[in-house]
């Protein structure tokens, strides 16, 4: 104590530094809804216009699994393919660097693409939380949809992309100009011309190139040879055809216009066509800093917004981050207030509260320090974090605080009191929260996206108590000394201290039977936590939900519009619906295979609303359901959806089906989905057949092809310019390249008889129909096909609906315990269980090594091995306790929940060791062990009480999970309210007694006196 008042005015300089500093790191903390994560996989999405899904499967998808599979960390492998597209899902192992396998994965596919279709694009992208937007501006207005797409795309995205923390910014929707040249296929016969020979011509005449240098008049001067790029309308006078004599311009055979690409995705705002503009961030930029920067940029440019164009916001995940943050932030300051209400209470002095006051903001703002320096970010788990620390953080303040306040009761002089009660508690207040610290190092073994969740709460709620503990045993002493003046007599009682005295002496008489009656509460409370419910990550009520609608295989697009339509409306005629963004083939988030007929609609809600997402969402079903009966529909939260589609469990509840036969699986499916139909909690069932996609198929007649010269090559090659078109070439157009199309008009190539008007022409010049040489054959083929390590996969899917997880699982497994599978086909439960089951197991793992390593730190304060068993003999009634009140309370046991248990592990033995260290201090005195016992008991109860409190009052803003952001913190929250509260009052009971059996009265203290603290 003589060395901290010497150095006070330095140690006080160096701890306003601290405090300085964090709170000026805290106003530059980057701001989040989660923690910056990594997830250990990689997507390929690649993409043949034209292409069937077999196609597609077999001349892409197998061989860039077969190539993929085998590069170095790569542990699964999951496909799926659809008309067109392929999507390559490739999963690493937890701890690898995931740019160097992004490395990898593109050096491979560049050794794979000589062997792929010439036409094939391949994109690898690793899933990051920032792959996905944080903003999606509508671009809507009454301007057609090439303008829209137009500014979106070349003035709203460079301004968006210059601004700092910007990531990805994606423009969807709108028309994509091109320069149509329609061919009259009727003219063209009669002119002896091919769409080919069209197309040649044509991408000759476009061209715009250099050709030399020459020399005038000393400088120097390009030669450009150039055709009508700037005039495209000139096209029409391109000699096409015919003689010198009789020549053939092309606007004798076609129409020569601006127009637009065909439109296979379409996208709305509101009920209205827009363009949609998502706005991501990059990894560690602030959030809500870069939406401030958006909502000024678009205040500028608002007045500068060309006619008929407007711009609006349609999804804001930031007004959602924002409003957590502050929420989470309001729980902080009334846990503060309650917990330093405690101390008010029972001291009934302002002077000592101040004392233990000053840690609360001193203890905060250094935890932000350390967070900006190990560059976290300020997320609804590093805020949980010092949520949970509330509590905790004045617990070794408050302990040195009492120890001073009652020796200045009993007469003491101020300084003495303190350096006394400093010498007292050091000790066991350091080591009691050394255990907080250690149970939460196990931590950095967990992997997966439950690991990096809970380690950004661990590393907060770690930093936070070992600053307390810093300021507890230097600056608290100080202040104390100062503040607190001696007042003879003026002690307090704890509340209850007579009604524990006449207990605890009861309990000093049969400590056998009090330890008989604590197993069978234990033993209760084991029972009514059997039986808990089980989830996953907790659910976050974020003020939007995705409904993902899946229209009949094979729909129009029109239709498929169509229908979507009827679905936003339902949507938008809720009362807590603010707004909607409807995307027809494409999604939300990075790059996927998409088909043209399927679509999702995000849907905002209303801040202030009476009912919560979840019933909204029930609500919505129900509509749904009964207005569009024909189209499948899932609904789920918008966030829940980002992370499991970023660790690739899209669906909560899967059953995998995988064979070598998929016909065999297909016919096996709607069995499984049959026996699970009436599962309750379990909604948007889906047997996993999406039907079958009509194909017409051309075969070629080789021997009468052949006979006219003609190849299948020239035939596809024919049918594929006249029905999608041919890029002949580009002009440049406002300072940018516009495609030019030639194919056939739209009358003619979208018509329904196409097939049995379309002629080819043979290397003789003889225009042929192709039937000629072709046959018709109509077939209806799967329009997905899935695999799963490079098996054949048909996935059974389904949704939670007011049921836990782990309930509805089971019921699962029970009713397809009967059901016996065909030979060749395996079946096996995935989705979001297999998640849970890694990190449960993990969990309980590091459960046991916190355990160890509390065990550890007792032995160690201790000097004993018994001592430290009776101390954690609380754990498991704690455990009990907790996981009982979460079945009372209907929260789920999750990975918040685990991490409740994890944390009880280090706070119950808190108490023991304040309690036990003093009766061995006694014993070391020369007291028997009951009366070392008794006095330790009587004088801890004040100190367990307040700190015990102090803890339960910080947690219950959080426990009662008011407002948006504190779902995530509730579960953990609920199992230490239950835990600590139950365990202290066995501490204060069952310990003193496990001790008197340890220690029996009359035996004598140890020949070693123990260390006194």
């Amino acid at each position: 104590m003589a060395l901290l008042r010497r150095h006070a005015p330095g140690l006080l300089v160096l701890l306003g530094a601290l405090c300085v500093g964090g709170a000026v790191a805290g106003m530059h903390l980057p701001g989040g809804l989660y923690p910056e994560v990594t997830f250990p996989r990689i997507v390929v999405v690649a993409t043949v216009p034209g292409a069937s899904a077999r196609t597609m499967q077999l001349s892409v998808t197998r061989p860039v699994e077969e190539g993929l599979s085998t590069v170095i960390g790569v542990r699964r492998v999951r496909s799926r393919t659809i008309r067109a597209a392929s999507e390559v899902s490739l999963w690493f192992d937890p701890r690898s660097d995931m740019d160097r396998a992004l490395g990898l994965i593109n050096a491979r596919l560049a050794e794979l693409r000589s062997s792929l279709p010439p036409d094939v694009t391949l994109t690898a992208e690793r899933l990051l939380p920032s792959s996905f937007p944080i903003q999606t501006l509508a671009v809507a207005g009454t301007a057609e949809p090439a303008k829209l797409r137009d500014f979106a795309l070349y003035t709203l995205r460079p301004l968006l992309a210059g601004l700092p923390g910007v990531g990805r910014v994606e423009v969807i929707g709108g028309d994509v100009r091109e320069l149509r040249i329609e061919v009259d296929p009727r003219k063209l016969e009669q002119a002896g011309l091919d769409l080919s020979t069209v197309a040649t011509a044509v991408g000759d005449a476009l061209k715009l190139e250099p050709a030399g240098r020459v020399d005038v008049h000393y400088q120097q001067e390009l030669v450009v040879v150039r055709g009508p790029v700037d005039d495209p309308g000139r096209l029409v006078e391109l000699v096409v055809g015919g003689s010198e004599t009789a020549p053939i311009r092309l606007g004798d055979v076609a129409r020569v216009a601006e127009g637009h690409a065909d439109r296979l995705s379409r996208t709305f705002a509101n009920g209205h066509p827009a363009v949609l503009v998502s706005i991501g961030r990059r990894p560690q930029a602030d959030a809500i800093a870069l939406a401030k920067d958006i909502e000024r940029e678009l205040k500028t440019l608002t007045p500068a917004l060309p006619p008929g164009i407007e711009v609006r916001v349609s999804y804001d995940q930031v007004d959602l981050i924002a409003r957590s943050v502050s929420h989470v932030r309001d729980e902080v300051a009334l846990g503060g207030l309650l917990t330093l209400a405690v101390v008010g209470l029972f001291l009934r002095s302002w002077r000592p509260m101040l004392a233990a006051a000053v840690a609360l903001p001193a203890t905060l703002w250094m935890t932000l320090g350390a967070l900006w320096i190990s560059g976290g970010t300020l997320n609804l788990m590093s805020l949980g974090g010092l949520a949970v620390a509330i509590g905790l953080v004045v617990d070794d303040a408050v302990v040195v605080v009492e120890a001073v306040h009652r020796r200045m009761s009993e007469g003491m002089e101020r300084w003495a009191a303190t350096a006394d009660a400093l010498r007292e508690v050091a000790w066991p207040v350091t080591n009691s929260t050394l255990t907080t610290v250690v149970v939460f190092a196990p931590l950095s073994l967990l992997s997966g996206v439950a690991g990096q969740f809970f380690s950004a709460l661990a590393f907060t709620l770690c930093a936070a108590v070992v600053f307390s503990l810093g300021i507890a045993v230097t600056l608290t002493p100080l202040l104390c000394g100062t503040l607190l003046r001696p007042q003879p007599g003026s002690g307090h009682e704890a509340p209850g201290a007579g009604l524990y005295a006449r207990t605890l002496a009861r309990v000093a008489e049969h400590p056998a039977r009090t330890l008989a009656v604590v197993a069978l509460l234990t033993a209760l409370l084991g029972g009514l936590a059997w039986g808990v419910g089980t989830g996953f990550l907790p659910e976050l009520d974020e003020g939007a939900f995705v409904v993902d609608y899946f229209t009949p295989t094979g729909t129009s697009v029109d239709e498929a519009e169509r229908l979507g339509h009827q679905l936003e409306e339902v949507l938008a005629s809720l009362p807590e619906v603010e707004g909607t963004s409807r995307r027809l083939g494409a999604e939300l988030g990075p790059p996927a295979a998409t088909e043209s007929s399927l679509g999702d609609i995000t849907v905002s809600l209303k801040p202030s609303r009476d009912r919560p997402g979840e019933e909204v969402i029930e609500e919505a079903r129900e509509k749904v359901e009964a207005t569009v009966p024909g189209v499948r529909v899932e609904f789920v939260e918008l966030l829940q959806d980002v992370l499991s589609d970023l660790e690739g469990n899209p669906d909560p509840v899967e059953v995998k089906l995988q064979g070598t036969d998929l016909d065999a699986l297909r016919a096996f499916a709607p069995q499984v989905a049959e026996r699970l139909k009436d599962i309750p909690g379990l909604a948007d069932l889906y047997d996993g057949v999406a039907g079958c996609t009509p194909e017409v198929h051309l075969d070629v007649d080789l021997r009468a092809a052949g006979q006219l010269g003609l190849t299948v090559q020239d035939v596809a090659t024919q049918v594929r310019t006249a029905m999608l078109g041919h890029i002949a070439g580009s002009v440049p157009r406002e300072g940018r390249w516009m495609e030019a199309r030639v194919s056939l008009r739209d009358a003619d190539r979208l018509d329904a008889q196409v097939l049995e008007h379309l002629r080819v022409r043979t290397p003789a010049g003889a225009a042929i129909p192709v039937l000629q040489v072709a046959h018709v054959r109509r077939e209806c083929l799967p329009s997905e096909l899935l695999s799963d390590n490079l098996r054949p996969l048909v996935a059974v899917t389904g949704r939670l609906e007011g049921r836990d997880l782990g309930s509805v699982t089971a019921d699962v497994q029970a009713r397809l315990a009967g059901l016996v599978p065909p030979p060749g086909i395996d079946l096996r439960l995935g989705g979001l269980r297999e998640s849970q089951h890694e990190s449960f197991v993990s969990l309980v793992w590091v459960l046991l090594l916190a355990a160890l390593g509390v065990f550890w730190v007792l032995t160690v304060h201790f000097r004993s091995l018994v001592l430290p068993c009776l101390i954690l003999g609380a754990v498991p009634i704690a455990l009990a306790a907790g996981v009982a009140c979460l079945r009372v309370t209907g929260v789920p046991l999750n990975v918040s929940s685990l991490m409740g248990c994890i944390l009880l592990v280090g706070l119950v033995v808190k108490n023991g060791i304040l309690l036990l260290d003093r009766a061995e201090e006694g014993r070391d005195a020369g007291m028997d062990a009951r009366s070392a016992v008794v006095l330790a008991a009587q004088v801890r109860l004040r100190p367990i009480l307040m700190t015990t409190l102090a803890t339960l009052l910080g947690l219950l803003p959080l426990a009662l999970g008011l407002g948006e952001g504190g779902e995530l913190q509730r579960p953990l929250a609920v199992t230490v309210l239950g835990g600590l509260a139950l365990s202290t009052l066995m501490v204060l009971i069952a310990l003193p007694a496990a001790y008197l059996l340890v220690r029996r009265a009359g035996q004598p203290p140890p020949a070693t006196p123990h260390a006194m603290p």
